[in-house]
């Protein structure tokens, strides 16, 4: 295997990692909330203080990045999400669960930006299929897991076992990181020097870039966390039911994300965004319509695959802007996506328990009518 292959791969097994490790919280949260006897407004504030833990160490990571390499900061973020996933396994109180959601995420900042960086550093460029193909790897991990976390909930009824066994994972990705030679440095390019880099928030393509990612992020993380809690409650699905809708949304991203990495040969990403957002108003409030199984499914998939390439095609766009600050790029629009995450999260709490859980699920269909525009300017800002 050559050394480009080599890189790849371990950027395909980061994300997988990266991928169960996300969505562990949405599948278990109709038993954490039994568990520490919290209602949806609670809960909405523990995935938004974790998405808060999220939004404080992109620009960290992106720097150490910038000027000690991006192996430092995966190691960084791998150790971290370990000793907090078996913590957050051990939780005796509902605070407990809170501050480990947030260490557990802050750690969880510093795998996103590095895998997201590393194509870019690697290999001096970033493209928008290759960006896709990476993050289908994110899907297979976010797809699998809402299965397996449902036959272990039904079978043992434990949800602390999901954590440890996500600490396990993430140590077989972390020994291979260990041990693999990456580079420090974008390729053919010096370190960047001194502190951040203040002027990249002063960049209209980079901030209009980051609108976007506020926006999807709100709407993935939103249906994502939501979602089973939704066909549980309001639509009255079983356990692996309820889990096995949010599988199909995750499979419609993965296949949407290498249909993507085909697409983007042919039709510029401003094209593939733009109705992706359309389409994903349409379908995200289709799926409002919903009260079967079966029909919830078709729905999910379809706002999946609507969902699948805004993140890539965002990244692939704006991190390669300047080669000597990849890191410092990609944590701004890193921050970004944490923060519409936090930003979303209690505000669908606290919709599902005062309006209900239809208007909540509603959220994430309007966040993603609103992703054209802001993309849509950003490619003309970068094209003139």
């Amino acid at each position: 295997m050559t050394y480009r292959a080599r890189i790849i791969a371990l950027n395909y097994s980061i994300m997988l990692q990266h991928g169960v490790a996300l969505v562990l919280l949405g599948p278990i949260l109709p038993q954490l909330m039994h568990t520490f006897g919290i209602a949806e407004s609670s809960a909405g504030l523990l995935l938004g203080l974790g998405s808060v833990g999220f939004m404080l160490s992109p620009l960290i990571a992106g720097t150490l990045i910038d000027r000690t390499g991006v192996k430092q900061a995966l190691l960084v973020g791998l150790c971290g999400e370990i000793l907090f996933l078996v913590l957050f396994g051990f939780s005796p109180s509902f605070v407990w669960a809170i501050i480990a959601n947030m260490l557990l995420r802050f750690h969880a900042a510093f795998i996103e930006t590095s895998g997201n960086a590393l194509p870019a550093i690697a290999f001096g460029s970033s493209s928008g299929s290759l960006m896709n193909r990476i993050h289908v790897f994110f899907g297979i991990g976010a797809f699998t897991a809402p299965i397996f976390i449902g036959m272990i909930l039904e079978k043992t009824g434990n949800w602390r076992i999901v954590f440890w066994i996500a600490a396990l994972i993430t140590l077989l990705v972390t020994v291979p990181t260990a041990k693999m030679h990456l580079p420090s440095q974008p390729a053919g390019r010096p370190h960047g020097r001194g502190a951040f880099p203040w002027r990249i928030l002063r960049d209209g393509p980079t901030m209009l870039g980051a609108l976007t990612m506020f926006a999807y992020v709100g709407a993935e993380v939103g249906m994502s966390s939501w979602i089973v809690h939704y066909l549980q409650k309001h639509l009255e699905f079983s356990v692996v039911a309820s889990t096995t809708g949010l599988t199909v949304l995750w499979v419609g991203i993965m296949v949407g994300r290498y249909a993507n990495s085909i697409l983007n040969r042919y039709l510029q990403s401003r094209i593939l965004v733009m109705w992706a957002g359309a389409l994903g108003l349409g379908a995200g409030l289709g799926l409002l319509s919903a009260s079967q199984p079966i029909i919830s499914y078709v729905w999910l998939f379809l706002v999946g695959l609507c969902m699948s390439g805004i993140f890539p095609h965002v990244m692939a766009e704006l991190n390669s802007r300047d080669p000597t600050r990849t890191g410092a790029v990609t944590g701004v629009l890193t921050i970004a996506a944490a923060t519409g995450a936090a930003a979303i999260q209690p505000v669908l709490g606290i919709i599902a328990e005062s309006v209900g859980l239809r208007a909540a699920i509603a959220v994430p269909a309007i966040l993603m009518g609103a992703i054209p525009l802001t993309f849509g300017r950003v490619r003309a800002k970068t094209q003139r």
